[in-house]
């Protein structure tokens, strides 16, 4: 067996409305697509009794064909949890930016909360600048720019 390619990425959020205010009006990602998601098929996919959820997708402008599902669940299947990042079962997932600083600026002044400010690191092609912000329901973003020697 051989993955062909990376499709979409899913992050569960409480608020759909909230969440396109930050992934689409602050870091904009653009929302291509929205469905719902019910019934015996969803069910036996999800492995979920019951569920009710809507899946909204976003892209990025230069990589479109790799989307971002934003899940809310209408139904509930437990408490709210949100892993640390280095935990075993934490995820984040890179979103790359120009101008990593002020974009972390100005971010910070509308709100976001960051891990750190940006941080280097030397690659053997290049470098790297990272850091890592919350979504509003506390799931972890790494924003980076790349830079080449």
């Amino acid at each position: 067996m051989k993955v062909k390619a990376l499709d979409h990425i899913a992050i569960t959020v409480s608020d759909t409305q909230r969440a396109l205010e930050f992934y689409v009006g602050k870091l904009g990602l653009k929302q291509v697509e929205q469905h719902q998601l019910e019934g015996e098929k969803s069910d036996m996919a999800g492995g979920l009794q019951g569920s009710r959820a809507q899946s909204t997708r976003l892209a990025a402008d230069d990589t479109p064909g790799i989307l971002i599902d934003l899940l809310e669940f209408f139904t509930t299947h437990g408490d709210k949890h949100v892993t640390p990042l280095g935990s075993v079962g934490s995820c984040h997932f890179a979103l790359t930016v120009e101008d990593l600083p002020a974009t972390v600026d100005v971010l910070r002044k509308s709100g976001v909360e960051f891990i750190s400010g940006p941080v280097n690191f030397e690659l053997t092609e290049g470098s790297v600048s990272v850091c890592f912000c919350y979504d509003p329901d506390g799931n972890l973003v790494e924003l980076m720019e790349e830079y080449e020697h």
